[in-house]
């Protein structure tokens, strides 16, 4: 396994969740977060990955609650030179190429 990508970022994602990076795994990839108030499973149930070539994303179920610092994890790994969307009803995060084409 290679060494994973991160890419540091930071912004709201909506009301008491907040993106601190973004990691890009050769089997998954996971978005580093804050919580600033718990977030139960049925509160992240909408959250959706998709990309510009149509990879269907699998969201794997937090062990926890995610309260502070935690991980949303999507699988399988970012294709190659596509761009994100990260969303839920209301809101959504979309991303320029995160992974160059190699």
């Amino acid at each position: 396994m290679s060494e994973p990508e991160v890419i540091e970022c930071a912004g709201k994602l909506r009301n008491g969740l907040y993106i601190r990076a973004i990691t890009l795994y050769d089997d998954r990839v996971s978005f580093e977060v804050y919580a600033s108030r718990p977030l139960g499973v049925d509160e992240l149930a909408t959250l959706r990955l998709t990309d510009s070539v149509g990879t269907e994303y699998e969201r794997i179920e937090p062990d926890q609650v995610i309260e502070g610092q935690g991980s949303i994890v999507f699988r399988p790994a970012l294709p190659s030179g596509v761009n994100l969307h990260l969303s839920q009803p209301g809101w959504g995060l979309r991303s320029t190429t995160l992974k160059d084409s190699e």
